[in-house]
Parts: C-alpha cells; structure tokens; sequence
C-alpha cells in the first residue's frame, strides 16, 4: 500500500488557521471528520492528545506527525496541514517558545485502525521515508493545490 492512496485531495488543508498545537489538532480531526464520518472526533482527539502527551510527534524542524489508533477507524485516515506561518508545537530544549526552530510549518496527521500494528509501523515507515525527502518539504509549503503535493508524493513513492 502506497502512502499516497490514503490521502484523498480534501484532506490536505494548504492554509492551517491553527497557531497552537490544541487547536492544530481539533482542525485537523474536523477535517478528517468530515471526510471520514464514521471517525468519531472526540474519541480521535482523545486518542492523539494522549499519543501526544506520550512522546512530542515533532519529528524533525518545522514537521510534526501526529498519529494514534481509534475504535472507530477502519483503515488508516491521513491528513495533510501547511501551516505559513507555523504552530507553536511545544517543542523541549533548545529552541525559545517564539523562534523560528520550535514552530511547525507541516503537519501530517494519521489515524490508525486498532490492533493492526504491522501496517501502522509499515505506514509510519512510508512517511520517514517522504519526509526524509527534502524536495517534499519545500513542495508541500510552496504547493498551489492539493494535487501538487500528492502527485510529489507519487514520484517519491516511484523512486
């Protein structure tokens, strides 16, 4: 399964109003809400803010990946946020609250179905590996449109 055919075009929101990580997550999870009404929203924040307090999804400067496993989802729900001016992520150390390095300028939130943790490390795995990809960042935050990012998404899934 390509990381790509979980991303449905609505689901990547190129202008994030969120500018904390609280409200980061509630707008994420309407939008998948939207799109996947069988998500139950409060069950998925409930879900990510505990993920969260576990361990900070930022994964890297300027990129955080919130996920977490839900009863109510059947099969893995991305979501893509492109945020311009970046989510203060409460990141510890080193960066000062109001510095460029602790804000989050792309998010990539995941909703994983219960009990099925061979495909969650395997997703989880797929996503390292785009990330890892530096053209991918400066599309995603350059990109006029949801396609733009999914089809960068195909020629390094191709690669």
């Amino acid at each position: 399964m390509m990381f790509s055919s979980l991303l449905k075009p609505e689901n990547i929101i190129l202008e994030l109003e969120s500018s904390e990580k609280d409200v980061l997550f509630a707008e994420m999870v309407e939008n998948i809400v939207t799109t996947h009404p069988s998500v139950n929203r409060s069950e998925a924040l409930a879900a990510l803010t505990e993920r969260e307090n576990k361990m900070n999804t930022c994964i890297k400067s300027g990129i955080a990946v919130p996920h977490a496993s839900c009863a109510s989802v059947t099969y893995p729900v991305v979501s893509i946020g492109i945020s311009r001016g970046g989510i203060d992520y409460e990141v510890e150390g080193g960066a000062a609250p109001d510095s460029k390095e602790s804000l989050v300028h792309l998010v990539i939130m995941i909703l994983f179905e219960q009990g099925n943790t061979e495909r969650h490390l395997h997703i989880l795995a797929e996503c390292a590996h785009i990330l890892q990809t530096p053209a991918f960042y400066q599309t995603a935050l350059t990109a006029g449109s949801a396609s733009e990012i999914i089809e960068k998404l195909r020629r390094i899934e191709e690669v």
